[in-house]
């Protein structure tokens, strides 16, 4: 059965889809934007259980600014409030505000570690270069274009630019923790600066100082509206403006005709067709799931499939009758809590105890989200897919086994939170948990994966560096925080800005 035609079709209502299709249909090209689950957002979203409604995905975002000038790019006139988030950690031998001033940081730690004074001074010199060579591309142009052709890479246009692109190039291939070993002796400090918690340094130069600018001097915020009023402010602005947006509706194949997206076929068996069709999956799910191979083989698919993304967590949602336990460890939204820290072997995956776990305030940052008179915490720590995997036996289906290792390892995580938090379990009256399988089919993320490609250094063949809104398949658009290797701008708004990016070379061809 043959569908409607349209001028483009967007796969996904994620925060980048909805905005492509919001420009597009402003600028009055007929739009329908597909997506298998019940509600917009993709992970940018709330569900709802017990009176309570929790994140899917993302907590808080970064440059606020940028994103008030996309939702007004989209035809939003009235863009929410922002309100800045803190965060601390809170470990064995180290414990400290997180998010203050560079300066500041580097005065504080000075102070506690006097003998690392020159170290950490020759460190913080370098994060303040790092931002620097990287300052052009937080907003990806002017200074860079988007060359036509495979890949989509952005490129010095030359001069100043230029030679900073060269040097975000050598930043993204070292790693870290190279710098640090060399300057910084005392481990925890070096494990601080390098993971901004209690982890081994495992960024590249170029993402640690990125996101150590992000944390201490632009800031990670909260909008007024919550972060998955976004997705119903962009959904409500393409359906006033004529477009659609049809939630329950999957997409099973992309059509390439002649070398040249054509459409899609949903999972009800419905083809559609469009001159253009904006991809907001994931791009390993989008070229690796939704298009037969056979049907690109002038796309080289292997740095696509070997270069890892950022892995997968566990994550506890809590509603709590805040009489029950003590909050006052909560000082901040946001607190990075390790209990222990154990000597020798390797750490066991359920021992929270001895991993550094997030805990997030979240009805101080949305209080309009939980019952009146009630708290709210959710509780995050990272873990592999490949745990969970084998209990996945479809989408949304799983092995007998798996709601009891589900529950198991929520009530250890729990637990630990508890050090921090006495008379946590006590006080929990609704409690539910997201596994890395529970990302895959419901947050429609390729093996659970939460954060975008890989941190680490590059290698030379892989997929870094690069800005993938254009793809190799013409009339194929990327767009969502897949949609870029290295997050200049976090999750959210680049989520926005490769929406954006994708409207614009739409509108620029036709």
């Amino acid at each position: 059965m043959m569908g409607p035609m349209h001028d483009v079709i967007v796969i996904g209502a994620g925060l980048g889809g909805l905005m492509s299709a919001a420009k597009l249909v402003r600028a009055g090209l007929r739009v329908v934007v597909l997506d298998k689950k019940a509600l917009p957002g993709g992970t940018s979203y709330v569900f709802r259980r017990g009176g309570y409604a929790f994140p899917m995905g993302p907590l808080s975002f970064s440059f606020p600014g940028r994103v008030r000038e996309l939702l007004a790019e989209a035809g939003i006139g009235s863009p929410p409030e922002f309100t800045k988030s803190r965060f601390a950690l809170r470990a064995p031998g180290l414990s400290l505000l997180m998010s203050q001033p560079l300066a500041g940081l580097e005065s504080e730690l000075a102070a506690r570690f006097p003998e690392e004074k020159a170290g950490l001074a020759a460190f913080f010199a370098e994060l303040r270069e790092i931002s620097a060579a990287a300052g052009d591309l937080d907003r990806w142009h002017p200074g860079f274009r988007l060359v036509p052709g495979a890949g989509g890479e952005a490129v010095p246009d030359g001069g100043t630019a230029g030679d900073r692109m060269l040097r975000v190039a050598e930043l993204s291939r070292t790693p870290g923790a190279e710098l640090l070993d060399r300057l910084v002796r005392d481990e925890r400090l070096r494990n601080f600066l390098g993971s901004m918690g209690t982890g081994r340094p495992v960024m590249s130069l170029l993402n640690l100082g990125l996101m150590w600018r992000i944390m201490a001097e632009e800031g990670i915020w909260f909008p007024s509206c919550g972060i998955h009023g976004l997705a119903d402010l962009l959904v409500a602005r393409i359906r006033a403006g004529g477009g659609e947006v049809r939630l329950g509706a999957a997409v099973r194949r992309i059509l390439v005709r002649n070398g040249r997206a054509a459409g899609v076929v949903t999972a009800g068996g419905r083809t559609e067709e469009a001159p253009w069709v904006v991809s907001n999956a994931d791009y390993k799910t989008t070229f690796l799931e939704l298009i037969d191979a056979g049907d690109i083989p002038f796309v080289d698919l292997s740095p696509i499939r070997e270069t890892p993304y950022t892995g997968s967590e566990l994550c506890v949602y809590l509603g709590l009758r805040p009489d029950r336990v003590d909050l006052s460890a909560l000082e901040t939204e946001h607190l990075f809590f390790r209990a222990e820290i154990k000597k020798g072997g390797g750490r066991e995956l359920e021992d929270f105890d001895d991993r550094e776990i997030e805990i997030c305030h979240w009805s101080r940052k949305a209080p309009d989200l939980v019952p009146s008179g009630r708290a709210a915490l959710v509780l995050r720590a990272g873990f592999p897919y490949g745990r969970f995997a084998p209990l996945r036996l479809g989408e949304k289906t799983r092995r007998e086994g798996y709601r009891e290792l589900k529950a198991r390892l929520a009530g250890r995580l729990v637990r630990t939170a508890e050090r921090a938090c006495p008379g946590l379990s006590q006080a929990v009256e609704t409690m539910e948990a997201a596994t890395p399988v529970t990302y895959r089919d419901w947050g429609g993320r390729y093996e659970g994966s939460i954060a975008g490609w890989t941190w680490g250094p590059s290698g030379p063949d892989g997929m870094a560096r690069k800005l993938l809104v254009r793809t190799g398949v013409d009339g194929l658009l990327a767009v969502g925080a897949y949609a870029a290797t290295e997050l200049f701008l976090g999750g959210v708004p680049t989520a926005l800005t490769t929406g954006g990016l994708a409207a614009d070379l739409v509108l620029g061809s036709t």
